[in-house]
Parts: C-alpha cells; structure tokens; sequence
C-alpha cells in the first residue's frame, strides 16, 4: 500500500520536478546568453576604441606631415594722383571730307581738364597661408592661399582703365579683392634623382619672383624674374640641375609651358561665332541727342589658346674678395606669348562704356591679336650680410597679325560714312599697332643696406619705354609699377621690432609718360599721326580713360610671418 501510493505521488510531482528543471536550465542558457552578449559588446568597444585610437593617430600623422606658415599683413596707403588734361573721346559723327580729314566721319571727343585725385586714407589686409605636404622622398605638394581686401573696398572696382580692376585669374592673390582664401600657388613637385631633374605640375610659382626678396628683405619667391612674369599662371615646369655636370651648385636648366586662356571652355573656341557687348554706337549722336546712342554687339571668335612657352636658367655664385664673402645669382628668362588676347575673361564694373551708369558687366577676349617674344636678365649680388644690390633689363619684340580688340565705343560705320575702312581708335592692337611688329625695352635697378640685423633701407628705380609692357598686374602696391611706361622711384625702411615682425616704411613716385600703361595693346591713332606722340601724357592725347601723369604714394605696413 505504501509502496503504491510512493509510487502515486512520484507520478504525480514528476512533471513538476521536470518542469523546474527545464527552467533552471532555461535560466542558465539565459545567464550565458547574457555573458556573450557582454563579451560581444566588450569586443565590439575594444574594436571602436582601437579604430578610435588608429584615426587620432592617422589623423595626428596627417596633420603632422602637412607644413604650414604663411604671413600677414595690414598696410595704410595715402596717395595723390594727378591727370594733364586730355581730350575724352566718345565715338564718330559724319564729317565732310577734306585735306586734314580724307575720311567721312570724325571723332566725337570733350576736353577734360587737369585734375588731382586724392585718396589720404587706404586700409587693407592681406594674409597668405603657405602649405606643404611630403608624400615620399621624391614628391611634394606645394601651396598657397590668399586673401587680399581694401578695407571697405568694393569685391569688383569700377574699371578706370588700368588692367588692375578687372578681377581675373591672372590676378589672384595679387591684387586686392574679396575677403575669399583664393588659391595663388598649388602644384605637384617631383624629384627624379636619377636624371637630375624636378617636374612642377599645377598652378606654378610665377609671383614674387627675383629680385623682390631683396626688397622684402626673406628669400626667393618664385621661378619667373619679376620684370618678366608677377602674375598666377596654371602650367607645367620642368628645371634640370646643371651642378651635375659641372655648373656651380644650385644651377638650374629649365622649360615651361602654360595656358593664359582657354578659349574652348564656354569661350569662343566652341564656336565659329560669338557675340558680346562690347561699347556704345555714336555714329548718330549729334551732341544733343542721347537716345541716339545705342549699344553695339561685337562678334567673337573663333578664338585660339593663348599660350606662354618659357625657358629660364639660374646660376648662383659664392666667391670672395679680400676677407668679404660674397654671394650673387645671374638669372636668364625667355618667353615665348602665343596667339595673345586683347582682355582676359572676367567682372568689371563700367566697362567699357566711359560715362554711363556702372553696371558689372562679364568681360571676355574678342581677338587673337599675334605673338611676343620676352627677355629678360637679372643680376643680384650681396656684398657680406649687409649690402645687396641687382640690376634687371627687359626686352620685348611683337609679332602681330592684325587683329584688333572688339572693346571701344567706334569701330562699326555704315556704308554711307565709309564702312570699317579704317580704326582711328579703340583698344586696338598689339602693342598699339595691329600690323608692324614693334618692341620695348625696360630696366629695374635697387640696392639695399642692412646695418643690423633688424633694420634695413634701400632704394629702387626702373623705367618703361613708351610700348613697355609686363606679365604682371600689380606687386602689391598701390599700383603696379614694373608695368610703368616711364619712371618709378622708390624707397623705404624696415625694422623687424619682434620675432618674425616688422615695419615698413616707404614712398613710391610714379610719373608716366605714356597713357596705356599695363596693357599689351593699345589704341590706334588718326591717320599720319606717330603713335608714341599721340599717347604722350604731355600732348593732351584723345583717350577713352584717363591715365595719371603722376601718382605719389606714402605707405606703411605692418609684416607677420609665422
């Protein structure tokens, strides 16, 4: 009996027993299940943690491999400017033909007295970062970005005739603008060691160039002699090292070749005809009436590349006279300008309709006007650490093929009035003339004295022929003067007060002789008249713009480098 009901109750509390079981099983399947996840989660940390860790580090060695430097500065310009009279030329009328004028129409042109323009007050601000990133042994990257800006200065200047307000990529970094990084220099750098020879491909180092270093009182810039080139040129280089064979050390063989403009992309090149707005018809303006005066339509194209094939060679010398160690560069330049435009693309404001209300207006090349040939030689030699001294010459020679600029306000006359027979004036040709090669000759010449080690002085001249023309929109002056067709003097002082900190002081004196000056071509002039006389400051030439006889300019700034 008892056996039975044991065995009755073992039947009964079996399913119990079986099910406690289960559950404690179930229970520990879940306490494993939690420690893998832990264990899984714990992994999963560690693996963050580690890439955590690895992009610090990639990023730390990233950064650490990119150099950088740069400088800033803020200058305060006070200038003067004055203007000889001249004659504002306006467009054409009809004209009774006669001994003095043969041809049936006759400039509309107003006298325009002599003027003094005064800007006592200029702030501006211009910072430059300098980049360098080593990808291996052999290769490098270079760069640089800069912001330019008046103070309170307009992103886009009224055109006033000089090449320097127009906003161009010519221009980068070089004349004052927005208060955008713009990029001045970015280019690939390879050393091949086994031909003794490095390659630069990118937006090329063409600013600042020989001999401004001795001005700026630092080293070496740029390739290009600044007489020669001061602008941004997108391009390829290619220097071979001539110490190899012989040369002194530091010697350098080298050819170039870049683009000044692109006339495929969205340009002229695309198309067999293009068309812009290009001035202002006078040709029924009888003084009286301005409804008459009517925009004119220029035809583009088909336009050519513009090219720049150079060649350079630099030879540094180390020598000594008695018990004074001296140091000199002689730097030789070549280039050859093909198929050269009239105005390269960009904004302006006002141009080029003298007298109307400003407007920005998109400015393009409307003509290949021909070929240039430009030399250049430079000679800089430092006497100890305390008197450096150079002397650069430039020589152009021009190469035309006849083609004028579209841009003026005068060019189209109808059949009645003679039709285009002739171009009295207008932007005109190479070098102001469209048919006859012509050349300019200019020279650069300073010295400067370091007494000690932080302050210094020196004085510079150079002077342009009546046709002189540069590669280079402005140096960070007022306004440019390596371009000046005529004489420039300057000088100043510099005093390094802190650690990579300077002041400079200086005066600049301008004075012109020719109108025109920046520019690579110029306006033709009236029939049997010498085109060096008529756009002679002093003749009351018949202009579109006004050109200053004079600009005096006093200026300090304030130089970080860091």
């Amino acid at each position: 009996m008892n056996s039975r009901i044991a065995l009755a109750l073992v039947a009964m509390l079996a399913p119990a027993a079986l099910s406690a079981q289960s559950a404690q099983d179930l229970q520990k399947q879940i306490e494993q299940l939690k420690v893998q996840l832990k264990a899984v989660e714990e992994k999963a940390a560690a693996a963050q943690e580690v890439d955590t860790r690895l992009t610090k580090v990639e990023t730390k060695v990233a950064g650490d491999n990119i150099q950088w430097g740069g400088e800033l500065r803020t200058r305060f310009d006070s200038t003067q400017q004055h203007f000889k009279p001249y004659t504002q030329f306006m467009g054409f009328m009809q004209n009774t033909p006669s001994a003095s004028n043969p041809y049936p129409f006759a400039p509309i042109a107003q006298p325009v007295g002599a003027q003094d323009w005064t800007n006592s007050v200029q702030w501006s601000t211009r910072l430059r970062l300098n980049m360098g990133i080593t990808i291996n042994e052999n290769a490098k990257i270079m760069g640089r970005l800069v912001m330019y800006k008046i103070h309170g200065g307009a992103d886009v200047p009224t055109f006033n005739g000089s090449p320097n307000t127009i906003s161009t990529s010519f221009t980068t970094g070089q004349t004052p603008a927005t208060d955008a990084l713009r990029v001045e220099r970015a280019s690939l750098v390879y050393h091949f060691n086994s031909v003794a020879s490095i390659l630069s491909i990118g937006r090329q180092n063409t600013s600042d160039g020989p001999p401004f270093e001795v001005r700026e009182g630092g080293e070496r810039q740029a390739t290009p002699q600044a007489l020669a080139v001061n602008a941004t040129i997108d391009g390829i280089g290619w220097k071979f090292q001539l110490d190899k064979i012989g040369f002194p050390e530091g010697t350098l063989l080298g050819f170039c070749y870049g683009v000044g403009y692109e006339s495929g992309f969205g340009g002229g090149g695309n198309v067999k005809s293009n068309q812009t707005i290009v001035g202002m018809n006078f040709t029924n303006f009888n003084g009286t009436n301005p409804s008459a005066i009517t925009p004119v339509v220029g035809n583009i194209g088909p336009l050519k590349d513009t090219t720049v094939l150079g060649a350079m060679f630099d030879m540094p010398l180390l020598f000594q006279i008695g018990e004074s160690v001296q140091s000199a560069n002689l730097y030789l330049g070549y280039n050859r300008m093909g198929n050269m435009t009239d105005i390269p693309f960009g904004n302006t404001i006002n141009f080029p309709i003298p007298g109307q209300t400003p407007s920005t207006q998109y400015v393009t090349a409307t003509a290949n006007l021909g070929d240039m040939d430009q030399f250049t030689a430079t000679w800089k030699h430092k006497i100890g650490d305390t008197f450096t001294y150079f002397v650069s010459g430039g020589y152009l020679k021009s190469h035309p093929n006849g083609q004028v600029s579209q841009y003026g306000a005068y060019w189209t006359m109808p059949a009645s009035m003679g039709g285009n027979t002739v171009q009295l004036s207008g932007f005109g040709g190479l070098m102001g003339d469209p048919v006859n090669s012509q050349t300019a000759t200019a020279y650069y010449a300073g010295m400067r004295y370091d007494p000690t080690p932080t302050f210094g002085m020196g004085v510079e001249f150079n002077h342009g022929s009546p046709r002189w023309w540069t590669y280079t929109p402005a140096t960070g002056e007022y306004t440019d003067k390596l371009g000046a067709r005529g004489d420039v003097w300057e000088g100043y002082i510099q005093w390094r007060f802190a650690h990579n900190a300077a002041l400079r002081l200086g005066y600049i004196d301008y004075k012109y002789t020719t109108a025109m000056s920046g520019w690579q071509i110029g306006p033709s002039v009236q029939p049997g008249q010498d085109w060096v006389s008529a756009m002679n400051l002093g003749n009351n030439p018949m202009l579109q713009y006004a050109y200053p006889e004079t600009v005096k300019n006093l200026y300090a700034s304030i130089e970080v480098h860091f």
